[in-house]
């Protein structure tokens, strides 16, 4: 199975006093290369609004999606089929509104994710499922229709750990099946899968997260532009950004755009490398603590801890996320903040 990076969105129907806003954001998703919309239409979502009447609405936002070629999927239960009239061996009714693949959150037996994937794409929950159902799912569903997606977090400090994401994701890596993830923006700061991306800009937890799962999904409602740029300016770029607050305005011009090898053997930095010599003049000493960004010759060195006096030329910062992201990466492209 041939697996891809894309980046989508989530739309939440139940929200009618924000129906032409998120109607308004598919076309300029969609310019800036976002093919996948997640749609939740339980009480969860929105409290005043109906299974069935969330549905209704979905139908005049999927009718605008389909017609941009999205890759369209929403969250169900045994509930929502119930109040939906399908069951796992007839979705048609969630078919037939143009929904291209369904999130099994909870509820599900193997067999009937089996009969589901028979049917439409199938999204598994990453804390619903165990290996041995998986290998059941992988032996008997078209792996073409299988994919992963984590839930989102909305409660302050309630989203999972990366130690944990990994644990959780490693075993339908090995399986070749994408997984996908949530990030949250500005606006709300919720919707988030790894609690430590709750309050990153979405470039950065984009970054980070494309270095872990396959598809990267904002889980907040109605990003704005500058957010939907941001992710889609990730998801484009063929080489890591790294993002550092330089001090130094002309060695900042020196190191923009500049591609570095990542070394990362060192005891107590991050060190990359380039062809040509960044640092010009006599070698400074300078007071070495976490996170400073300096140069020697032909390296950027990156300190992840706190140190004495040292002869590197002190140029700028990193902060926690982007130095997380350095970490993960094998050639960087730096770039001021």
């Amino acid at each position: 199975m041939t697996k891809r990076r894309s980046i989508g969105f989530s739309i939440f129907p139940g929200w009618k006093e924000i129906k032409d806003e998120q109607i308004s954001l598919l076309k300029k998703g969609r310019d800036l290369g976002f093919s996948e919309i997640f749609m939740g239409i339980g009480p969860g979502t929105h409290w005043s609004t109906s299974v069935t009447e969330a549905l209704v609405i979905a139908e005049d936002i999927l009718r605008e999606a389909n017609k941009l070629d999205y890759y369209t999927f929403v969250d169900i239960n045994p509930q929502i089929l119930k109040e939906l009239n399908a069951s796992p061996r007839d979705l048609s009714p969630i078919m037939e509104i143009g929904f291209k693949g369904v999130r099994v959150d909870y509820g599900f037996s193997k067999e009937e994710i089996v009969e589901m994937s028979k049917q439409m794409t199938v999204e598994l929950n990453p804390f619903e499922i165990n290996e041995e159902e998986l290998d059941f799912i992988v032996k008997n569903a078209n792996l073409e229709r299988i994919k992963a997606c984590h839930n989102y977090y909305p409660v302050p400090y309630s989203g999972i750990s990366k130690e944990i994401f990994l644990e959780k994701n490693r075993m339908f890596k090995e399986r070749g099946i994408e997984i996908g993830a949530f990030i949250a923006h500005p606006k709300f700061n919720l919707r988030t899968t790894l609690e430590v991306l709750r309050y990153v800009e979405p470039f950065d937890s984009a970054n980070y997260l494309f270095k872990l799962v396959d598809r990267v999904l904002i889980g907040d409602p109605i990003p704005d532009y500058e957010s939907l740029s941001q992710v889609s300016e990730v998801f484009k770029s063929d080489i890591t950004k790294i993002r550092i607050k330089v001090y130094d305005g002309s060695m900042g011009k020196t190191l923009d755009n500049r591609k570095f090898v990542v070394e990362k053997y060192r005891e107590y930095a991050i060190v990359c490398y380039t062809k040509d010599n960044i640092s010009q003049g006599e070698v400074c000493y300078t007071k070495i603590f976490k996170n400073a960004v300096t140069v020697r010759g032909k390296e950027v060195w990156i300190f992840t801890e706190d140190l004495g006096v040292g002869p590197y030329r002190l140029i700028g910062k990193i902060d926690d996320i982007n130095l997380e992201i350095l970490k993960m990466s094998k050639e960087v492209i730096f770039t001021n903040k």
